[in-house]
């Protein structure tokens, strides 16, 4: 995925907004807004200084399959938005991002320009734990901004050396969990599918509706229990008697 950057300012994120005739929700917005990037560039700063990565800011949406961080306007700030502080050296790529959905923020990290990993995946596979790496949700107020940011910021540094240069092999350890929390998570989902058509079942049964018991149990008869099975195959004596 290809990044184009819009025109990104610095230091001063809200440009145009008048101090009267703005409606609460732009105003509220503005100042979440604000307060995200301010924090992200005063915490995250030693990515800059220490290591040389180059910082954007701004919202980010997608044209023509292109991700791009676009600069603020008074417009956008009543209605949903992502915005993403980002931090860039080569292929290298860090992002910390706060979306109006749930208010989450949460970072990942692009160690080449294709896969995309949550910084706790990483630590994961380092086979370390530290949950403001995670980031959170529910961050509607200026104060839980600071907390969740600085936590964040805090923990990164001091887990650097990992994030910043995870090697090939940490990688490839991250994918290898991540594809088997995949797979236990549509293995979950499927038995919770399964169970509920059990359920349907057995009450159309105790409601001699042998016909609906058919349609519902036959095509996952390969998932079934011994005693679902053979709820199927009463049923369908029953319906052809």
């Amino acid at each position: 995925m290809q990044v184009n950057l819009g025109i990104i300012f610095r230091g001063v994120y809200v440009s145009g907004m008048s101090k009267t005739g703005v409606s609460g929700d732009i105003r509220l917005n503005g100042e979440l807004l604000q307060c995200f990037f301010s924090e992200c560039e005063r915490h995250f700063r030693f990515l800059e200084q220490r290591y040389g990565y180059m910082f954007f800011c701004g919202l980010l949406e997608y044209r023509n399959n292109y991700k791009m961080i676009k600069p603020l306007n008074q417009q956008e700030f009543n209605g949903p938005f992502m915005a993403v502080t980002r931090y860039e050296k080569g292929e290298q790529a860090f992002e910390i991002t706060y979306s109006s959905i749930q208010f989450l923020i949460e970072a990942h990290a692009f160690y080449n320009p294709i896969d995309r990993f949550e910084l706790s995946e990483i630590m994961t596979a380092a086979r370390k734990s530290d949950t403001a790496l995670r980031g959170d949700w529910g961050v509607s107020d200026v104060s839980l901004i600071k907390k969740t940011i600085r936590e964040m910021a805090q923990s990164f540094e001091k887990h650097s050396r990992i994030l910043l240069e995870p090697g090939d092999k940490l990688l490839n350890r991250a994918m290898t969990i991540r594809h088997k929390q995949l797979e236990q998570s549509i293995r979950e989902k499927h038995k919770i599918s399964i169970d509920a058509t059990c359920q349907h079942a057995a009450k159309a049964y105790r409601e001699k509706n042998y016909r609906l018991v058919v349609q519902l149990l036959e095509p996952v008869k390969r998932y079934l229990k011994r005693g679902e099975i053979k709820k199927l195959e009463r049923a369908k004596k029953l319906l052809f008697t």
